[in-house]
């Protein structure tokens, strides 16, 4: 068997955010009036970075809430602030704006595969022409000042998200998180701190910000991401080249569960996407498609389920729903 680019796939998504407070404002503004005006003014000046809808967390549903904490628009922390608590989000969901969640500005960047550079790059315009309307705190000596002091510095987290079946089959992620933690980086679930890593899929971000600059992080974020993918890289050389039939027996087995299923639950869902994307990966599954199946990943989420149905579903609708979703679209990514 030919086998492809064993590191295709493994990367998914960039994410970049910065965290930004108001100079002679408190970082958690209570005052009704005055955290309304900075929403104002926060959509005002985001004209010049393209088109923005602005939604008010207290004018959501909990479904549309939970769906945008689904697709990493929105935090689980914002989605609490439903007095104060707006987003800006643009047309393609590629830049999301948050205001009053911990911070009063939480400004987001998403790209797909390793783009660091280009997604701080973006983010950076979007910044600036923020900084034209509100004085940010800003320290000479600490830099950006932030409710969390972690955060303190730069106010940046550099955030990749990756695949790593092959580490965690064989618990060398354990090792891998080590080695990372050392170097002041932190490996942690799909929605970050406290989450579990749900098919396989890991988030790789900085943990410092204090004396280090915005480039310096994401040339330590880039080397760590490279160095793990390399890692998987050989991991699965070596347990999915001596173990060929099994894998390949497993892969087709979950692609049959997900094509003929009639009722789907999230975590069989998570299970079985896992094998059949690592064995799209492995070529043993006619699938070029991959990141079609990141974007399933996200498509089937209980909130999101409800929002393309367009009204609340039970957990038995959204079973069924599910499963007739994820067999048509894996068997048109087939084709």
């Amino acid at each position: 068997m030919i086998m492809p680019d064993l590191l295709s796939g493994s990367i998914i998504t960039t994410r970049i955010r910065l965290a930004r407070n108001l100079s002679g404002y408190p970082f958690n503004i209570k005052d009704v009036p005055a955290a309304k005006n900075v929403i104002k003014n926060v959509n005002r000046a985001l004209v010049k970075c393209g088109t923005f809808n602005l939604y008010y967390v207290g004018n959501l549903g909990a479904v549309s809430l939970e769906a945008m904490k689904e697709r990493h628009l929105i935090s689980p922390e914002l989605m609490e602030n439903r007095k104060c608590g707006a987003v800006l989000i643009n047309s393609d969901e590629t830049l999301s704006v948050m205001v009053h969640e911990e911070d009063v500005i939480r400004e987001q960047c998403f790209m797909r595969g390793l783009r660091l550079a280009e997604a701080y790059k973006r983010l950076e315009q979007v910044d600036d022409e923020l900084s034209k309307t509100f004085d940010f705190a800003y320290d000479e000596r600490y830099g950006y000042l932030t409710a969390c002091p972690t955060n303190v510095g730069t106010g940046m987290r550099a955030s990749v998200m990756l695949f790593l079946p092959a580490l965690s089959e064989t618990n060398a992620i354990i090792a891998a998180k080590r080695k990372v933690e050392r170097e002041g980086l932190t490996v942690r679930g799909l929605y970050g701190e406290g989450s579990a890593a749900e098919g396989y899929m890991y988030q790789i971000s900085n943990e410092v910000t204090l004396g280090l600059s915005e480039y310096d992080i994401l040339k330590k974020v880039e080397r760590t991401v490279l160095w793990l993918c390399e890692e998987e890289r050989a991991g699965k050389e070596a347990l999915y080249g001596t173990q060929e039939l099994r894998t390949m027996d497993k892969a087709k087995k979950s692609f049959g569960v997900l094509t003929n299923a009639v009722m789907l639950s999230y975590g069989e869902f998570l299970t079985h996407i896992a094998n059949v994307k690592l064995g799209a990966m492995l070529g043993m599954i006619g699938i070029a498609d991959i990141e079609g199946i990141d974007d399933l990943m996200v498509a089937v989420r209980p909130a999101n389920l409800c929002k393309q149905h367009g009204k609340e579903l039970s957990a038995t609708e959204r079973d069924l729903f599910r499963a007739e979703i994820v067999g048509k679209k894996l068997m048109k990514l087939r084709d």
